[in-house]
């Protein structure tokens, strides 16, 4: 499972999780127990149509706290005021059509439409329902009211649905409800208003139709640092070559193989942003030309040309204008050297430098970095996870240079 969020971050996290009658319900245990290994503590209010589907005793289970249903049961005096003040969160999920329209209408006809209109502006709602359901226009003009009201809401995913139809209106997975919940609950948002292109993953340099030149690298620290930005508040565009892990929810995502596709779709979203992080790992050369059959193996050796591929970030470094730039390298050896020339030859405002081994750079969850910047500012991280380590470079950004 592939997640974006710090280590830590749902240490503490009080978060209120309001289960209805979708048949999605039972995608909500997992959740549920994610959090509370993540040390959220979580409390769940299920409906009666929820209980049909999948019961008190899995949610008890996994969270080891009381599981909330009627106002009138013993303990549960005052909940509908309690449970959603004492808590950081409050996720709907599954949210069915039937919880959407109570909310936005007021009705208030059992414990967990009624605690929904206490407190509003902590609600994130994750819809899952039939397609044609999705689709109805009352539906959506529901969902579009309490969205005007600051009720955040999760769009559903496509696919096969329980029905066996295909469409919008899957509950999506756990690792997406996870970062929507990490979003959600992200505080300082000190990019709100701020717009951040991130490019991320490796590019593929085609020698024959069945061989290429590229790198290791997965994405993950490109795919980190857009969630991250997206947490703090950007709006937030991620161009990718190829990824290896999931690419995070609710960014714009526009997909590229080579370096020359990286550095078109790079230039056409230039002006547009404040923000430019370029942490795809690109090749630096590419074959002089593509052979469009099979390159059949010989006795001979094989000699390939090869031609450097652009300069991407050297390019926008010269028509930066008062953006941003933030460029990485990847260094076996003197790591602090190579960055500190790539910060001035390419006019970078922060350059981040990994150090490539073992357990840093390509194809691990870690990272062992400096960030250096043209304020003169250096830091050494120690060895992270890659999204602890995105969750620095953002606040390094803050602090520094969009305070």
């Amino acid at each position: 499972m592939t997640v974006y969020h710090p280590s830590s971050f749902f240490q503490g996290k009080r978060i209120l999780l309001g289960v209805t009658g979708g048949i999605a319900a039972y995608k909500v245990v997992s959740l549920a127990r994610y959090l509370v290994e993540k040390g959220a503590l979580v409390t769940v209010c299920m409906t009666q149509h929820a209980l049909q589907i999948v019961g008190k005793a899995p949610f008890e289970a996994v969270t080891g706290r009381k599981v909330y249903v009627d106002s009138f049961e013993e303990g549960a005096s005052l909940a509908h005021i309690t449970l959603p003040r004492n808590h950081d969160l409050i996720l709907v999920a599954p949210a069915t059509a039937n919880i959407v329209g109570k909310m936005a209408h007021g009705i208030a006809d059992d414990l967990l439409s009624t605690l929904l209109l206490v407190e509003p502006g902590k609600v994130l709602l994750a819809p899952a329902m039939n397609v044609s359901m999705w689709r109805n226009p009352v539906v959506q003009e529901n969902l579009r009211v309490l969205q005007e009201r600051g009720v955040r809401v999760v769009p559903p995913a496509s696919g096969k649905l329980a029905c066996g139809e295909e469409g919008e209106g899957r509950l999506p997975e756990v690792e997406e409800l996870v970062e929507e919940v990490f979003c959600a609950l992200h505080v300082p948002r000190s990019l709100a208003g701020k717009r951040v292109l991130v490019t991320a993953g490796a590019t593929r340099e085609w020698i024959d139709p069945v061989r290429f030149l590229s790198n290791p690298s997965t994405g993950l620290m490109g795919c980190a640092l857009a969630s991250a930005c997206r947490a703090w508040g950007a709006e937030v565009r991620l161009i990718s070559g190829v990824l290896s892990v999931r690419p995070p929810s609710g960014i714009e995502l526009t997909r590229v193989e080579s370096a020359l596709e990286l550095r078109e779709a790079v230039l056409a979203s230039f002006d547009w942003c404040d923000v430019l992080v370029m942490s795809a790992a690109v090749s630096d050369f590419r074959p002089a030309s593509f052979t469009p059959a099979k390159i059949k193996r010989g006795h001979e050796p094989l000699t390939l040309s090869l031609v450097p591929n652009p300069d991407i970030l050297g390019e926008v470094g010269k028509r930066k204008g008062g953006k941003i730039l933030v460029g990485f390298c990847a260094e076996t050896d003197h790591v602090l050297e190579e960055a500190r020339r790539k910060l001035a030859a390419k006019n970078l405002d922060v350059i981040v430098a990994n150090l490539v081994g073992q357990a840093s750079g390509f194809a691990t969850s870690t990272n062992k970095v400096w960030i250096v910047d043209r304020k003169g500012n250096e830091v050494e991280l120690p060895l992270l996870e890659k999204v602890d380590v995105a969750e620095k470079i953002v606040e390094h950004l803050v602090s520094h240079f969009l305070s």
